[in-house]
């Protein structure tokens, strides 16, 4: 038994550095496991420990194949010990294949995301170090030898993700051999003394981890969010996406140079009209020529802000009487103010209107305008009670 563990370890060392070389690590994982074992043979066997090893690749969500080492051992009930008692120290290798079940019925979702059922089937070798209490026993011959066999598999297990890089997994595996010998004993006439037609069968139960080889970052490809019939065009979204964001980004950096520019500009002429009104009469007129100056440079400011906004007319033509509005929305940002005009006229509000505070630079959309308090004070309570709890008056 010893001697079958070391071997099966460094066997394990030597497969590891192999399976980090390939290309794709992500599609590679290594279980370990480890269960009981119980053999149906001439003579059943007790319930013994047995553990092994399995590096899998999986080709796609559903479909994987694996090549699996294992290690155990047989041994007879405590009663058949002194009479018809055996052991057998084994150690098998073997390929399979293994199919996600609920993946393939279901789908990727919410469940399949982190369960999984799977069946698998497979074929191995099994090399078995038999030893018998007695060769001699009626009706039967025993061997102490080493015995070679060949085993047919069939599985099926569950899964549950623990994390990116480790999934937990439980299966019971049937394993059907081609030799009668596994218990050490076979019929003297030569017939199957298995309970199976061509030899010895036995169940192994184990339970382990499964260890996604890869980097952390990535999800070993049964688990990993990717479906083949929307990924591209949510590939194709994403990066619609990242050029509409890059393009207002870049909107948003020129809008708030011009911005930083005007309020350059607002405070020199607010510097000047101090001047003006404390210099004496002589220098007024210097000032005053140098205001128009600047003030036509404010004039072509607006002018560029205008082309780059690529500013519309959404404000409805009024009257000079019009000084008290009803207002819905406050907005420093004139293309927000248009669209919610447009949705207050939507509603109903033909008359509604953008007005512009220049002194605090704001963009007040009003539902409608009066030539007098009263009748904007009365619109306003009818508007709060029916439409917009939070509108107010505003006077021009």
């Amino acid at each position: 038994m010893k001697k079958t563990l070391l071997t099966a370890i460094a066997v394990l060392f030597f497969l590891i550095p192999e399976v980090r070389a390939i290309d794709y690590p992500s599609n590679w994982s290594l279980d370990v496991k480890g269960g009981i074992t119980s053999g149906f043979f001439t003579f059943d066997s007790k319930t013994t420990a047995q553990g092994g090893f399995l590096v899998r690749y999986s080709m796609n969500p559903v479909v994987s194949f694996y090549g699996d080492m294992a290690f155990g051992q047989f041994r007879s009930l405590d009663s058949m010990q002194g009479v018809n008692g055996f052991s057998n120290d084994y150690f098998a290798i073997g390929l399979g294949t293994r199919m996600n079940i609920l993946r393939m019925l279901t789908g990727l979702n919410s469940v399949t995301e982190n369960f999984g059922l799977y069946g698998a089937t497979g074929i191995g070798l099994m090399r078995g170090d038999v030893s018998v209490c007695d060769t001699d026993l009626p009706g039967y011959s025993g061997r102490n030898a080493p015995v070679n066999a060949v085993i047919y598999r069939i599985a099926t297990g569950a899964t549950y993700r623990i994390s990116r890089r480790v999934d937990m997994f439980v299966q019971a595996e049937f394993n059907h051999s081609n030799s009668d010998l596994l218990d050490g004993y076979q019929r003297v006439d030569g017939g199957s003394s298995g309970r199976f037609s061509g030899g010895d069968s036995f169940l192994n139960t184990s339970a382990g981890i499964t260890i996604k080889l890869g980097s952390s970052q990535v999800r070993h490809v049964d688990w990993q969010q990717y479906d083949h019939r929307t990924d591209p065009l949510a590939r194709h979204l994403q990066a619609d996406i990242d050029r509409l964001e890059a393009e207002l980004s870049e909107r948003e950096r020129a809008h708030e140079q011009l911005a930083q520019r005007m309020r350059s500009l607002n405070q020199t002429i607010n510097e000047f009209s101090y001047l003006i009104n404390t210099a004496y009469k002589e220098e007024f007129k210097l000032y005053d020529s140098q205001l128009i100056s600047l003030q036509n440079r404010v004039d072509m400011m607006q002018s560029d802000i205008n082309d780059i906004t690529e500013r519309v007319d959404v404000q409805r033509p009024e009257t000079e009487e019009n000084r008290f509005f009803v207002v819905g929305a406050v907005f420093r940002n004139m293309e927000n103010a248009r669209r919610s005009l447009q949705q207050i006229r939507d509603a109903g509000f033909d008359q509604a209107t953008v007005q512009q505070d220049r002194r605090r630079n704001y963009y007040l959309v009003a539902y409608s305008g009066h030539t007098s308090q009263d009748a904007a004070l009365e619109e306003m309570r009818r508007i709060r009670a029916e439409v917009n709890p939070e509108s107010w008056v505003y006077v021009k």
